[in-house]
């Protein structure tokens, strides 16, 4: 694809501004360099390009002079062998359109964009400062990883390896093997945390409902000390209402006795009172008004009576006005101020002529009219003489060059026979030669067995470091095969099978622990309050009632004296310890709950510990089985099955690895086979041993030999071909004289053609040519003449005729008027005539503009009359309703209505608040409540009233704060959701750990993956891009550095730069210029890789060479230059040196001015 014109109608800050970039030239780098300073749109540019391939932006920073609406950058690009004209509009639906606006298909540009939107297309295919800095950082991120320095070249993705550090980081901090504290060990541990402390809190069922009637009935007496407490509010309330209420019930009696004491009908309409000022005003501004028009009146009259009048000159007002100032009157003045000089110049033509007539040497009196040619001809027979130098020059021209080419056929014939003796001999051997090297060039013979050799090194490489981290095994790989190992999945289960023994024992053992500690502590809390309240256990009290009734039955047995003290001890113990029960029955309960608790851990730690025995047996079981698996495999019987299971997937490894070596071995060999048949072709045509010789230098030497060759046989068919270009010259030369002369002779036949007929065919003007070439401009000089002298008799002619007309109807017009007229000097009669007219018409004007302005004075006396008698109907209607007969009587009656509806609304907003006060729908119900109220009696209650709610609301504070109480105690025995919530936690943690189990898994699985594509990629695109990016770097910087080669080791494969005078480099050790310049490199070669695979698209570059010196920018260009010869390259720069080094660079490159 190619940018042929960006069209930015209105985008940015530009408005129908396009860029045209010309269509491509076929054989010459396609590269443009725009150069502009900054801010002239350099950036824009690139953006409006990507706008028009994939639309504009939703937030688009470039809108900002023409609205989003009107948006719109286009452009003609060819896209194959077509071209498409295309403009995009800012739209969220078909924004691509033709010229006229149709639409376009959105997918236009899929053909050869594909899968690529904006982003990857800024990735891959442009460059500015930031990416190219990206660039070196990554290089540095890299460490020369020769991998991740490739894909990040070719694909333009930078941050290659931070990324995958990144991730490699994310992932050991959740879970590192070698580890002991990371994210999942964290998570374990907190979950057997949440699981131990939920298990501490069982509570007895008694205890808990004890606290919950406490907790009820605390809640009841606090409702009922709120209830009370809300009425006694309610009568407080309603007492202080009333005590409100009385001011303002005073307030309104008070406003019903004012209002009483007005003696006035209904009221007048409200507006009168204002409207009775503009009627007082109304009536002065009509009685003045009516006044001023009589003044006017009168003085208008007078001024017209005494206006003079002159109808004569009126009636002449058009013939005056056609004459003054008129075309004619123009034209008498200027005659009168040109006839003199122009008599005068028809005086000196005239002398002109007749000198004329004696330059070209014939009498006085012949007539001048006779020697002017016909119009065009002088022009013609001119050019002809013109054209005549130039025939006998060509003709002369041709006679020579057609004897120089003889002289050079007759030179060139002893050369014929050589030319033609020297056959094709070479030519079987020039076809053998090409035939071999295209075919060790189509399947690329040379870099295949360097690529199988060093494969087959690397592959070696791999094997024995394969082998090497199977130690402390040692074998053959075929050993290694031969080996019996047992399947993985047996291994896995045998790996889990000890891991869960092993958790079993260990959880088994925190069981016993747990279960000893229960025993000990309820021990402890039993004696502990033993000894507190004095009292016997269940079980002392059954020992102690046994020994009683055992003394018992002895001594009724025997009735004497020593088994009585002895039933009398064991009956004094037994009574001791059942009032000591009795005295402590409140706590026996609690000695019975820890005496059961002290049994239940007794007895689950003997069932404990019966199964610890049996876990054990187990494990020993498991261990016995993994040293039988490791002895069987040679291997040291204490390993565990994590790392047997370790052994057997470097034993994988390396078996494949063995396999890699022995592939690669047989392809280097199957390479190495074919190169060296291809070189026992070529030994004989070039005479050598190829034993003795590298393939490369053998393929050399068969492309120079066949050079020598090639450039044999163009040297014998150059030969041939100048003798054939030599023999058609001399028969061209001969025919361009004949056409010369030939030229030569039509020229004269024309002329003579020409001429026939006039002065020039006479025997008098002669037929020389030089001669005739002097007397045409003389005969086109008198002819201008001799028309200039008609021409001035004409216009004398005309103006003695204007000057008579003028005179002729001046004289008319002041015999009319009886002016008096003087004929030599017309322009002052007429002058006076126009003078007399103005006077006459402004006079006239003046009487017009009095009668208008008497009819209008008419007009506004009528319409004050009509005022006045409206004003006259309104004061009636007044004056009636009021009962006066003046304004001043008005007024006062109006001020005292106002008065009263003052009071009258002061009256409704009284009842109106008293009706709000009292909560009742009517003032009357207001009244009739407050009636029978006393002041003071309301405060009394009121006070009253307060000290009742204080103590109601101090007992309702006891109350709550009881019940909170009793909620807290609640809460601490059993009765909150903290045992839910700790579930909750727990499982939540569990199924986090989970999410992160899986997210650990997939980012290995991710890194593996993306290390192993880089390899790939490294395997793949070394050998070409490598070469090609070598050669690139060693063009910028001038030859400084030779070259770039790859190193191995351990970890991978890395870069190392070459320098010219020796030593090496590794990419990380460049000063940061230089490492641009080589992820430029890498770039262009990236670049080179894609444009040998697919249709290439332009490549934009964006004043990349910041940190250049002149000398690696001029070569900077030069690799442009050669990167457009297979796409197109625009480099965007305000530098103005960049200019002139692009054109020292690249002579073809275009250069766009902004």
């Amino acid at each position: 694809m190619r940018l042929d014109r960006l069209d930015l109608v209105r985008y940015g800050k530009f408005t129908d501004r396009s860029l045209d970039f010309g269509a491509a030239r076929p054989g010459k780098p396609d590269f443009h360099l725009v150069h502009g300073p900054n801010e002239a749109g350099k950036s824009t540019l690139f953006s409006a390009y990507l706008d028009l391939l994939f639309g504009i932006e939703k937030s688009s920073a470039y809108g900002f002079l023409h609205p989003y609406s009107l948006m719109r950058v286009g452009g003609l690009l060819s896209i194959g062998a077509l071209q498409r004209e295309a403009y995009r509009l800012k739209r969220n639906q078909t924004s691509l359109v033709t010229a006229d606006d149709r639409p376009l298909p959105d997918g236009l540009f899929a053909s050869v964009l594909g899968g690529m939107d904006r982003h990857a297309y800024r990735t891959m295919f442009s460059l500015d400062d930031e990416s190219i800095e990206k660039g070196g950082e990554d290089i540095l991120k890299s460490e020369g990883e020769l991998g991740a320095m490739l894909f990040s070249a070719s694909s333009g993705l930078s941050d290659m390896a931070s990324a995958l550090a990144g991730l490699k980081a994310e992932a050991d901090e959740f879970y590192r093997p070698s580890g002991r504290k990371h994210g999942l060990s964290n998570l374990k541990a907190e979950i057997e945390a949440l699981a131990a402390e939920r298990k501490a809190l069982d509570v007895a069922a008694r205890d808990y409902g004890v606290l919950m009637r406490e907790r009820d009935a605390a809640a009841g007496r606090l409702d009922a000390a709120t209830a009370a407490r809300t009425r006694l509010r309610g009568a407080l309330v309603e007492v202080e209402r009333s005590l409100g209420a009385l001011p303002s019930l005073r307030r309104l009696r008070a406003l019903r006795a004012e209002l009483a004491a007005f003696d006035l009908g209904d009221s007048p309409p409200p507006g009168w009172r204002g409207l009775l000022g503009e009627l007082a005003r109304e009536e002065a501004e009509i009685a003045a008004r009516m006044e001023h028009l009589e003044r006017e009146r009168h003085r208008s009259g007078d001024e017209r009576d005494a206006l003079p009048e002159d109808d004569a000159i009126l009636h002449a007002e058009a013939d005056i006005l056609a004459l003054s100032g008129s075309a004619l009157e123009a034209r008498f003045r200027t005659a009168g101020m040109d006839l003199a000089a122009r008599e005068a110049d028809r005086d000196r033509l005239e002398a002109t002529i007749a000198d004329a007539l004696v330059a070209l040497t014939l009498a006085p009196n012949t007539d001048p009219a006779d020697l002017v040619l016909p119009v065009g001809l002088a022009d013609r027979l001119m050019k002809r003489l013109s054209r005549r130098a130039t025939l006998v020059e060509r003709a002369e021209m041709a006679k020579r060059e057609h004897a120089d080419a003889q002289k050079a056929l007759d030179a060139f014939g002893g050369d014929a026979g050589m030319v033609e003796g020297e056959a094709g001999g070479d030519a079987a051997l020039q076809t053998t030669l090409s035939t071999a090297l295209r075919a060790a060039r189509a399947n690329d013979l040379s870099g295949r067995l360097r690529a199988a050799r060093r494969l087959a090194a690397v592959a070696a490489q791999e094997a024995d470091n394969a082998m090497a981290h199977l130690l402390p095994w040692d074998g053959t790989p075929d050993a290694l095969r031969r080996l019996a190992v047992p399947a993985a999945g047996d291994v896995d289960a045998l790996r889990r099978r000890s891991e869960a023994a092993g958790e079993a024992h260990r959880r088994q053992h925190e069981q016993i622990a747990a279960a000893s500690l229960d025993v000990a502590s309820a021990k402890a809390k039993l004696d502990a309050l033993l000894v507190v309240t004095g009292a016997v256990s269940d079980e002392q009290t059954e020992r102690l009632r046994i020994a009683r009734d055992a003394a018992w039955h002895a001594h009724r047995a025997r009735l004497d004296a020593s088994t009585a003290d002895v039933f009398e001890t064991a009956m004094r113990d037994d009574d001791r310890a059942t009032e000591l029960r009795l005295r402590n029955a409140d706590r026996l309960s609690e000695i019975r709950l820890h005496e059961r608790a002290g049994a239940e851990a007794a007895a689950r730690l003997a069932v404990l510990m019966e199964e610890a025995g049996r876990l054990e047996q187990g494990q020993r079981d498991v261990e016995a089985d993994i040293a039988a698996l490791a002895g069987g495999l040679g291997l040291a019987e204490s390993l565990s099955p994590s790392e047997v299971l370790a052994w057997l997937e470097r034993r994988t490894a390396a078996l494949a690895a063995a396999d890699d070596l022995a592939r690669c071995k047989v392809e280097a060999d199957l390479v190495g086979a074919e190169a060296q048949a291809l070189a026992e072709r070529l030994a004989p045509a070039l005479g050598v041993d190829v034993d003795e010789m590298p393939f490369d230098e053998l393929l050399v030497l068969a492309e120079d030999r066949l050079e020598a060759l090639r450039a044999s046989h163009a040297a014998r068919l150059a030969a041939a071909d100048a003798l054939t270009r030599a023999q058609a010259d001399v028969e061209a030369r001969r025919l361009a004289a004949d056409e010369a002369a030939a030229d030569l002779l039509a020229w004269q036949d024309a002329w003579n053609a020409d001429v026939a007929g006039t002065w020039l065919a006479s025997d008098t003007a002669g037929d020389e040519p030089d001669r005739l070439a002097v007397l045409l401009p003389a005969l086109q000089a008198l002819a201008q003449n001799i028309e200039r002298r008609g021409e001035l008799d004409h216009r004398i002619a005309a103006m003695r005729r204007d000057q008579q007309d003028y005179a002729n109807r001046a004289h008319s017009l002041a015999e009319r008027l009886n002016e008096p007229f003087d004929e030599n000097d017309c322009l002052s009669v007429v002058a006076g005539l126009s003078r007399r007219l103005g006077d006459a018409r402004n006079m006239r004007e003046r009487r017009e503009a009095i009668d208008k302005t008497l009819a209008r004075l008419t007009e506004e006396e009528g319409a004050l009359e009509e005022r006045r008698a409206a004003l006259v109907a309104h004061l009636s209607e007044i004056f009636t309703f009021l009962g006066c007969d003046n304004l001043a009587e008005a007024a006062s009656l109006l001020e005292a209505y106002r008065q009263r509806d003052d009071v009258l609304s002061h009256v409704t907003d009284a009842a109106r608040s008293l009706v709000e006060q009292m909560h009742t729908d009517t003032v009357d119900e207001a009244e009739a409540l407050l009636a029978a109220l006393d002041g003071d009696q309301l405060q009394a209650e009121k006070a009253d009233l307060a000290v009742q709610f204080d103590a109601l609301d101090s007992e309702v504070q006891e109350h709550h704060l009881a019940r909170v109480r009793a909620d807290e105690a609640l809460a601490k025995v059993a009765g909150s959701d903290e045992a839910a919530a700790l579930e909750e936690r727990r499982r939540t943690t569990l199924i986090e750990l989970a999410e992160k189990s899986r997210r650990y898994l997939a980012t290995r699985a991710g890194i593996m993956a993306a290390e192993q594509a880089l390899r790939l990629y490294r395997e793949r695109h070394r050998s070409a891009m490598m070469q090609r990016a070598s050669d690139t770097f060693r063009d910028i910087t001038g030859g400084e550095y030779a070259g770039l080669s790859t190193v191995l080791e351990k970890d991978g494969e890395f870069l190392v730069v070459n320098a010219a005078a020796g030593g090496s480099k590794l990419a990380k050790d460049l000063s940061k210029g230089t490492r641009f310049q080589l992820y430029l490199a890498l770039r262009v070669a990236g670049y080179h890789e894609i444009a040998a695979s697919r249709e290439i698209v332009p490549f934009i570059a964006d004043d990349i060479m910041e940190t250049f010196d002149d000398r690696r920018a001029l070569n900077t260009l030069r690799v442009m230059g050669d990167m457009a010869m297979g796409g197109q390259v625009i480099y965007l720069t305000h530098h103005q040196h960049l200019r002139d080094l692009a054109r020292e660079a690249c002579p073809d490159v275009t250069i766009h001015e902004l």
